[in-house]
């Protein structure tokens, strides 16, 4: 998992972090999520090579924005346009739904065209571009605020709170 995201970071599609992952960092992450349900890190498989993964992070510490996650998406290099992305943010959206997330948002490079085509795919809108947000590889770049509302459970659906 470490070695896709410091793909996506040599490639410059990591939105906020121009520097590689170390291997101790990517294990805290997930021994994180492991002991915090509501933020779940999803990883598709083939063959027993990990070919993405996808992560829920809290959006804000407030209260009355606590249904709200913020995603993150990453795909090895050799797996990208194959639709691992894409079976990656369904499988996060059914997740996030069922942990009872009213809303997902992310924030994506404007060059990052397939992350952005992507969101289109899954139900996504673009929210706005943030001018010069962030400050990558020497130079500005615009950022990309996207939502996804997801549906409210039906009334036979209940959600259940995740246990500690």
């Amino acid at each position: 998992m470490c070695e896709i995201f410091n793909e996506a970071v040599e490639d410059q599609l990591e939105t906020f972090n121009a520097e590689p992952r170390e291997v101790n960092e990517q294990r805290l992450q997930i021994a994180a999520a492991e002991h915090d349900p509501k933020h779940p890190i999803l990883a598709a498989e083939l063959r027993s090579w990990v070919a993405g993964w996808a992560t829920l992070t809290p959006y804000d510490s407030r209260i009355a924005l606590d249904d709200i996650g913020e995603v993150y998406i990453y795909v090895r290099r050799a797996f990208r346009s194959y639709g691992v992305g894409r079976q990656l943010m369904r499988a996060l959206q059914e997740a996030a739904g069922k942990l009872g997330y009213r809303k997902l948002i992310g924030r994506i490079l404007v060059k990052n065209q397939d992350g952005l085509n992507l969101c289109r795919a899954t139900g996504w809108r673009e929210v706005g571009r943030q001018i010069a947000h962030v400050h990558l590889n020497g130079g500005p770049h615009d950022v990309m605020l996207v939502e996804c509302i997801l549906p409210l459970p039906s009334p036979t659906q209940s959600v259940s709170p995740p246990q500690p």
